[in-house]
């Protein structure tokens, strides 16, 4: 008997040194990234049978496990995917909208200096300081436009930086997970859990999803790891390498692709390309192209526009005056033309024509052309909205501010061009003409009253269209017995009704009139003239004393001639900032939310798979505990040994 109390005793050590060996174990690993609480299992030794009854034979250590769930694990790599997404996104929508958000150097600052400048040169058209003083400040709204483009295109290329780097390290992990796959399965087939290479297999999970959102199954073969949308990334043995390559439809910005097998190059036509939209929402990577997409993109595009829209405003009202010399006015910037990708994987031959149709009024988006072998589709980029349509085998159409036509070639069902309307205004916004005297600050037609008048009639200033002439100054001349006006020339009423020269028309001093020399310019006249007086609408010779034009163009600042009439260059542009700057509260509010949930996500899995110092403390001294009492049966089997040898000696 006392044989089997020292069996008992000593089976009491083991599992007392098994107790003391994890907990020293969990303590030592406390703060170990991925360490999971490790527990000993002990089980009651089989008893052996007496004719007194089963008699025990102590305690067995059975394993050690792991204090593991599988649901707060999934639940904090989801947590985790989605905490790392939203602070990526956020802290690249930070330095946008830092760019945009300067009150002092931004392009805002740069539009109002220049429109006050116009109405400095509108008030001293004459005076060569003044003219080169505005030039200055178009000179530096360039530079601040060339500047933008800069960084736009830095933070794009920094975007492909990062995704070179997070793609790379999701290859490492799903090597690494792959790899330990081969090796638990090896070292289980001793019958116990390689419990630090399963925590090495969990941590590469859980950095992985810090990088993409992933799901992950077990089977036999270990964890198969795939994408949101069940793509594959490992499955048991294997893992499936991932690389970075020009987008299909935009080369200036990286695409996610399976890599080739054999680790070589592949064409647009050979590369299984992963669509951007399977990423969205998770991790880093998905940070980067949700930024790319729904901030970055956008962002450049509606800043282009606005800068399309405030050349072609100042070049069209420019061309309508006469600078400086007297010769008509010109262009003043110039910001160069929609950017046209066709896919790289096109089987088509088609190349395509787009320009802007009205300058003023540009898209504000990028656009996707897609033909499904029945219709040709736009669609925005960003929202994935259809905004046209139309049908196969038309060749041309205007769509979405655009002119587009098919100059050449055709399309093939599931071929696609990429249009970027406004893109390129910020990287080609310049000066056209950097002379101080090409600023058109004068009218081409001036309009008067008869210096003898007696009557209360006025004129208004003369107005001109794009493609105005004026072959000859137009006099009226008013009776009021007839209550009549007469002309020199044919004119032209505001029913399009043409009087010959010397043709008596109605006039009533009540509603004014508005007469036209059927080219271009025209001028009105109010009040009540007397019989005799006179009106004239003439040529221009005075320019150097003349800003009216230039007055027009400064009023382009505070006319409504942007988003359909609804907002001025300079509310649009603030409009625009107010937008970014919105997006970027609302995403801070959102990842600070999902920083919180993590929190709670990782406290909940903490508490069951992370190490407690105090409960570990008082394990240590429940095992010790447990060692001496054994220790202290095997010391009173080895005396009642020791007894019963004394009894035969």
């Amino acid at each position: 008997m006392s044989s089997n109390l020292f069996d008992i005793g000593v089976s009491g050590l083991n599992a007392a040194q098994w107790g003391l060996t994890t907990t020293g174990q969990n303590i030592s690993n406390a703060a170990t990234p991925g360490y999971t609480l490790e527990r000993p299992v002990y089980q009651e030794s089989s008893g052996q049978y007496t004719a007194s009854g089963f008699a025990g034979q102590g305690v067995t250590t059975a394993t050690v496990t792991r204090s593991y769930s599988d649901f707060l694990t999934k639940q904090l790599n989801s947590s985790q995917s989605n905490s790392s997404s939203l602070n990526t996104y956020y802290s690249m929508l930070s330095q946008l909208n830092n760019l945009v958000g300067d009150p002092t150097t931004g392009i805002g600052a740069g539009i109002t200096s220049y429109f006050t400048g116009l109405q400095s040169v509108a008030n001293s058209p004459g005076t060569t300081a003044t003219r080169q003083t505005l030039m200055s400040s178009a000179q530096s709204l360039s530079d601040q436009m060339n500047a933008a483009a800069t960084t736009y295109n830095q933070l794009r290329d920094g975007v492909n930086q990062s995704l070179q780097s997070a793609v790379s390290q999701v290859n490492t992990y799903a090597k690494q997970i792959a790899d330990l796959n081969v090796q638990i399965a090896t070292a289980s087939s001793a019958g116990q859990p390689p419990n630090q290479l399963l925590d090495q297999r969990d941590l590469a999970v859980s950095n992985l999803s810090q990088l993409v959102s992933v799901q992950v199954n077990t089977n036999n073969s270990g964890y198969n790891v795939s994408f949101g949308n069940g793509q594959p990334l490992v499955a048991g043995s294997s893992s499936y390498q991932l690389t970075t390559a020009p987008s299909p439809s935009d080369p200036s910005e990286l695409s996610i692709a399976y890599a080739s097998a054999d680790g070589s190059t592949q064409t647009a036509k050979q590369t299984q390309y992963l669509p951007d939209s399977m990423f969205s929402g998770g991790g880093t990577i998905g940070g980067l192209l949700d930024f790319r997409s729904q901030s970055l993109d956008p962002a450049q595009a509606k800043l282009g526009a606005i800068a399309t829209s405030f050349a072609t405003q100042l070049n069209n009202q420019n061309e309508l005056g006469v600078d400086l010399n007297g010769n008509p006015g010109g262009a003043l910037f110039s910001t160069g033309s929609p950017t046209v990708y066709a896919n790289s994987r096109n089987a088509g031959t088609a190349a395509l024509n787009v320009s802007i149709a009205d300058g003023t009024q540009p898209p504000t988006g990028d656009y996707s052309l897609g033909f499904d072998g029945s219709n040709y589709t736009l669609t925005d980029r960003s929202s994935g909205a259809v905004v046209g349509q139309f049908a196969s085998p038309a060749t041309s159409g205007t769509i979405a501010g655009m002119n587009i036509s098919i100059a050449s070639g055709s399309m093939t069902k599931g071929d696609s061009f990429t249009i970027l309307p406004t893109r390129g205004s910020l990287d080609n916004f310049s000066l056209s003409n950097s002379n101080a005297s090409a600023i058109a600050a004068a009218s081409p037609a001036v309009a008067s009253a008869g210096t003898g008048n007696t009557g209360t009639g006025k004129i208004s200033a003369a107005t001109v269209t794009a493609g105005y002439t004026m072959p000859t100054d137009i006099k009226l001349t008013y009776n009021s017995t007839s209550g009549t006006m007469t002309s020199n020339v044919a004119i032209t009423l505001p029913d399009s009704t043409v009087v010959p020269a010397g043709t008596a028309f109605p006039y009533d001093p009540t509603k004014g009139l508005t007469v036209s020399n059927g080219t271009g310019v025209s001028a009105t006249v109010n009040g009540t003239p007397s019989t005799g007086d006179s009106f004239t609408i003439a040529v221009n010779k005075g320019g150097t004393s003349d800003g009216s034009n230039a007055l027009a163009m400064a009023n382009l600042g505070t006319a409504k001639s942007m988003n359909g009439g609804t907002d001025t260059l300079t509310s649009s542009y603030a409009n625009f900032v107010n937008q970014i700057g919105n997006q970027t509260n609302a995403l801070k509010a959102s990842s600070t939310s999902a920083t919180a949930v993590l929190n709670q996500a990782t406290s909940a899995q903490q508490a069951v798979s992370g190490v407690n110092l105090n409960e570990e403390a008082a394990n240590l001294i429940q095992y010790q505990q447990l060692y001496q009492a054994n220790s202290k049966v095997i010391q009173t089997a080895s005396s009642l040994f020791q007894t019963l040898l004394g009894i035969f000696n």
